[in-house]
């Protein structure tokens, strides 16, 4: 039977503007177990990295606050751990690695000196030359050469795909339990990125971490995950397997998503095609519509999509299934 090591139930987090008050994360439930992957998948603003942040007990507050649900890690809830607790959580049992690897690393500390601090907060037992050898250790493991020569460097003098795997090197240096990763492979080329997520994979199953990845892009799901879930206005609006959800998806959010993806069938037309999109913006979050917050933009929308029968809400379609729409797409 797989192992459950964390659950999101129900959350909710608050931001309070000088606008008033929105809900970036409204009701998101989703688990993670050992040694699998979980894609979390939308647009910009859907709620993702807020739902993440709030795992790793980083909201700001203020502005921001889980003012409901629970997020459980080995049957212990997180939000009633005291920021000391949290410290020794982060990093060691659950880590993250950003999207922006330039932005994260500290410009005027080597490569070493910022794997060798994660070590020694949570492993203070070891000296200092068991921490270099440490940093050495983690640098071969992601695949850098010449790791003696590289834990002396700056961020700086590395490239971006280098950069990236020295914050996977910072965030494993422990060993966690959990790995989130918030769009590891942004701004990288298509053959650094490709390496990236065949070394998550590769490490993932040496060392039987869970992976939260958080993306944009549908391709890197498929390439990666076990499971996924879409997000739209802070809300989790299908769930699934990942061959389920690519082969048959419910949700015309989901259908738009991946009608948006380039095909490279050689069997297609070699006429000129364009690519579907998404007509119309997603709704702000001070003024999201009655019912379904995806209405002004589906195709399959009817008047019980507009608060006639309250909001949707996830509905189990069978084989861990679900969506929550009023008229889910016939395959």
């Amino acid at each position: 039977m797989e192992e459950k090591i964390l659950e999101v139930k129900d959350l909710v987090v608050q931001f309070n503007t000088e606008r008033g008050s929105i809900k970036a994360v409204n009701g998101v439930n989703f688990d993670v177990y050992k040694g699998k992957s979980i894609g979390i998948v939308g647009e910009s603003g859907s709620g993702k990295s807020v739902s993440a942040l709030a795992i790793m007990g980083l909201i700001p507050n203020p502005p921001g606050q889980v003012i409901g649900g629970d997020i459980v890690y080995r049957g212990d809830s997180l939000l009633k751990y005291s920021s000391l607790q949290m410290r020794k959580i982060r990093g060691n049992k659950i880590a993250m690695i950003f999207q922006e690897p330039m932005t994260s690393l500290n410009p005027v500390y080597t490569i070493g000196n910022q794997i060798e601090e994660v070590v020694a907060l949570h492993r203070p037992e070891l000296n200092s030359k068991e921490r270099t050898n440490r940093a050495i250790e983690m640098l071969k493991l992601v695949g850098i050469p010449s790791p003696e020569k590289r834990v002396d460097e700056y961020p700086h003098q590395l490239s971006g795909g280098m950069r990236q795997r020295v914050m996977i090197a910072i965030a494993l240096a422990c060993e966690p339990d959990i790995l989130i990763a918030d769009e590891p492979t942004t701004a990288l080329d298509v053959t650094i990125q490709a390496q990236i997520l065949e070394l998550m994979k590769r490490l993932q199953k040496e060392m039987g971490m869970g992976i939260i990845l958080i993306t944009h892009d549908l391709g890197v799901v498929a390439e990666t995950c076990d499971h996924v879930s879409v997000m739209y206005c802070g809300q989790i609006v299908e769930s699934a397997d990942v061959q389920t959800l690519f082969k048959s998806p419910k949700h015309p959010y989901t259908r738009g998503l991946l009608g948006s993806i380039p095909s490279f069938d050689s069997t297609a037309s070699t006429k000129k095609e364009r690519l579907q999109t998404i007509e119309g913006m997603v709704p702000s979050l001070f003024n999201l519509p009655k019912g379904c917050n995806f209405q002004d933009r589906c195709q399959h929308a009817t008047e019980a999509c507009k608060g006639v029968k309250g909001d949707p809400v996830l509905k189990d379609l069978g084989q861990q299934h679900f969506v929550a729409c009023f008229n889910p797409v016939q395959a």
